[in-house]
Formats: C-alpha cells, sequence, structure tokens
C-alpha cells in the first residue's frame, strides 16, 4: 500500500485510517460487521457504529461497540460508510457536515505508485490497484479486486469481490460491477450501470443499464441506482 499520495478531497477528506483511528462505522448491517473485522485487523479501533434507519437501535451494541444514533454522531468523527449499495450517498449526505471521511484500506490491498483514492473510499483484503489509477470518494472495493493501470473509478462505485477491471478503463460514478465481472481494456462503464455477475464486458456500456452475460450485453435500459 502507498497511502502517502494526496488523493483528490470531497469537502469531508480526513485522510487515511491508522492506529492512532476511532472509526466510526455508517451502518448496522452484515457489511458493517465485516468492516469491523477488517477494521481490526488492520489494528484500526471501531469506536461505534451509526445507525440512521431504526430508532430503536441506538444503545444497543454490536461486535461488543455501542450503537449512536445518527444525530448523536460527534462532530469531526471518522467515518466510512459500511453500505455496499451505491446509494449509501445519501448516508454520506445525511452527515457530511459532521463526519471527517477517511479511507479504509486492508494491510493486504496493493496499491502501486501513482494510485489515488478518494475520501470515504474502503479496499478489502487482496485488493491490486494498478499504477496511475484514480478510485473516487466513497467507492466500495470488494475482496479480491483486481484494476488495471491508467483507469478512473467514479464515486460511489461498488466492485464486488473477485471483479476485474482492467487498464485505461473509465467507470462512471454510482456505477455496480458483479462478483466476478471482467471489464476488458479501454472500456467506459457508464454512470449508475450496474455489470451482473460474471458478464464480460468487451464494448462500452452505457449509463444506467444492466449488462449480463458472456460477451455482456444490455439487458435493461434507465434502471435505478443498485
Amino acid at each position: 500500500m502507498t497511502p502517502d499520495r494526496a488523493a483528490p478531497s470531497d469537502g469531508g477528506d480526513g485522510g487515511w485510517a491508522g492506529a492512532a483511528t476511532r472509526l466510526h462505522l455508517l451502518g448496522t448491517g452484515l457489511l458493517a460487521e465485516e468492516l469491523f473485522a477488517l477494521a481490526l485487523h488492520a489494528g484500526i479501533e471501531v469506536a461505534a457504529f451509526v445507525e440512521n434507519l431504526d430508532r430503536d437501535k441506538a444503545g444497543g451494541a454490536l461486535c461488543g461497540r455501542p450503537i449512536v444514533w445518527v444525530d448523536d454522531l460527534p462532530p469531526g468523527s471518522a467515518c466510512v460508510c459500511a453500505l455496499s449499495t451505491t446509494r449509501r450517498e445519501r448516508y454520506v449526505e445525511q452527515v457530511r457536515d459532521r463526519a471527517r471521511f477517511v479511507r479504509l484500506v486492508h494491510p493486504s490491498a496493493l496499491i502501486l505508485p501513482g494510485g489515488e483514492l478518494g475520501a470515504g473510499t474502503v479496499v478489502s483484503t487482496g485488493v491490486l490497484v494498478g499504477s496511475n489509477t484514480r478510485l473516487g470518494a466513497h467507492v466500495f472495493v470488494n475482496r479480491g479486486v483486481a484494476i488495471g493501470h491508467h483507469t478512473t473509478i467514479g464515486d460511489l462505485v461498488t466492485l464486488q469481490p473477485r471483479a476485474n477491471v482492467a487498464g485505461v478503463v473509465t467507470v462512471g460514478d454510482r456505477a455496480w460491477i458483479g462478483m466476478g465481472a471482467i471489464v476488458t481494456e479501454r472500456r467506459s462503464i457508464g454512470a449508475g450501470a450496474v455489470v451482473a455477475a460474471g458478464a464480460v464486458v468487451l464494448a462500452d456500456v452505457p449509463e444506467r443499464c444492466l449488462v449480463a452475460g458472456v460477451p455482456a450485453t444490455v439487458r435493461q435500459r434507465d434502471i435505478e441506482p443498485r
């Protein structure tokens, strides 16, 4: 990992989560438990989970840590969003004035020189980010993902386990790349598009389209965020 290169700020850029960080995880679902384990394995303390839907959960506990209501999030808290859906944007906007969004990167991830990560981005175990590749803000890169060189990943993109995105690819904001999908080199994935699990993308994908199959073809248009 090479965390020394500055990444663009989205207004909540709190740097890189490290041993001194007391992290707040935005969410209380199964992915929040996964990110809790990820943080602990990386030597990062999780201070609390933050709930914004079910007020009754506040005051309880998850994984031995307190659950706090979103309105009680202390100002300046170091946060990442523990939601895999690209709709996590709503949660990000809800807490933006109080949160300090940090990058959570597992030590087993390899980010080659020239790689940049935006604020609030999460990179899980066994990930490879190629040289001169930029990931935007609040991107979720699940375990074992490979991203090639000179690729640009937009804000709020989700890449599910073992997705393989080749070099010189552009992935638009809020796109969702399914488990084991392959995007071949010099392709463009439009904003809000969904690449289904196991799909092999050999041609550009338009915005807000669902593609699936080998080779991937458009199965649905004008889709809602996943």
